[in-house]
């Protein structure tokens, strides 16, 4: 079964999802030596191993010269050989490796930019986890917190403006909180990535984006078989979908218009018939209306011909692939105006193929 969601004409965008904070803000760096000393706690990311650097950062840049003269110790990366011209004077010849932690001592007049026993400095070693709020309270050696314990990152995007433009979403809507209102609902945003609604002071999102979402799954994700039999001149089969509408607001209207958009894709011209929007309902219909917080089933037929399909074995098919798509009728084709993700109402359909007079 194919289930479609479609995505709304407007539809502004999420960045953070609601009752979190940005779930990559560093909460302790690696210091000036480069090696990380702090083990996260919570559900804080390790971001760098304890006792590792980075890995895998430039230590050693050609000089003046343009030849590669110093070769590579320990786990370090040999990234030019030894003696080998190099592009520019600037390249990097050995990087720190997996462990990052130089140790090669730069030769002749190449340059040295992480000295032997240290790691590049100041790279993330402890990141915020899945709350996107900081739960590590100690941190070791000359390791630097960016992010006190129990604080999020402020003011951090939560809704961008979206493909029409136009912001959708007011602040706060989820749940009551300090979401800042950057551009007022109704208004022009100069681009797609606008900000709309920001985290406020917390760091800590509460408001959900506004707008038309659809999203469409297949039935059965896995690839439709075709089997052309003996004497028969073609194959055919059905692709079921269904399409739900999980606009969220005071605003969202009680239905959205959809239509069922296939396409041929990398299959054959005129593989894709008899699209369906609403199966429910006797005949094909183009279009149909996905109530709110509800499903319509869609279908289609696929057809492959002798022409189509040459086989050599039956454990070789061919394989291409149909393009399927749920558009509300407001949305311009292909804006990809879904709320959460802008590919929620889109999918692929692989067919694989056989034809048995071949054989």
């Amino acid at each position: 079964m194919v289930v479609l969601v479609a995505t709304g004409a407007r539809a502004d965008r999420q960045v953070i999802a609601p009752g979190t904070g940005p779930q990559d803000a560093v909460v302790v760096d690696s210091g000036n030596n480069g090696i990380c000393e702090t083990t996260a706690r919570g559900d804080d990311f390790q971001a760098t191993p304890v006792g590792r650097g980075a890995p895998f950062q430039g230590e050693i840049q050609c000089g003046p010269d343009n030849i590669a003269n110093t070769a590579a110790a320990g786990d370090d990366t040999q990234l030019i050989p030894v003696g080998t011209a190099c592009d520019n004077g600037g390249q990097t010849i050995i990087d720190t490796g997996a462990d990052g932690i130089a140790n090669t001592t730069a030769v002749g007049d190449d340059r040295q930019s992480v000295p032997v026993g240290t790691a590049a400095p100041h790279a993330p070693c402890v990141e915020t986890g899945p709350n996107g709020v900081a739960d590590t309270d100690l941190f070791g050696g000359d390791d630097v917190r960016l992010l006190a314990k129990g604080a999020s990152v402020p003011n951090r995007p939560v809704i961008r403006c979206g493909p029409n433009k136009i912001a959708e979403t007011a602040a706060n809507n989820f749940r009551a909180g300090d979401d800042i209102q950057k551009i007022g609902v109704g208004a022009s945003c100069n681009s797609a990535n606008d900000i709309v609604v920001d985290s406020g002071a917390d760091g800590i999102a509460t408001t959900r984006a506004q707008g038309t979402d659809l999203v469409m799954l297949l039935s059965n994700p896995r690839p439709l078989k075709l089997t052309i039999r003996r004497r028969r001149s073609s194959a055919s089969a059905r692709a079921k979908l269904v399409v739900f509408n999980e606009e969220f607001g005071a605003s969202a209207p009680p239905g959205r218009v959809y239509t069922l958009s296939v396409t041929d894709g990398s299959c054959p011209r005129g593989t894709v018939s008899q699209v369906d929007a609403d199966a429910r309902t006797p005949g094909a219909q183009p279009t149909a209306i996905v109530p709110l917080h509800g499903h319509v089933k869609g279908m289609f037929v696929v057809t492959l011909g002798l022409a189509d399909v040459t086989t050599v074995d039956r454990h070789i098919p061919f394989r291409c692939t149909v393009n399927v798509e749920a558009d509300a009728l407001d949305s311009p084709p292909g804006a990809a105006d879904d709320a959460v993700n802008p590919a929620n109402n889109a999918a692929r359909v692989d067919l694989y193929a056989v034809d048995l007079n071949d054989l």
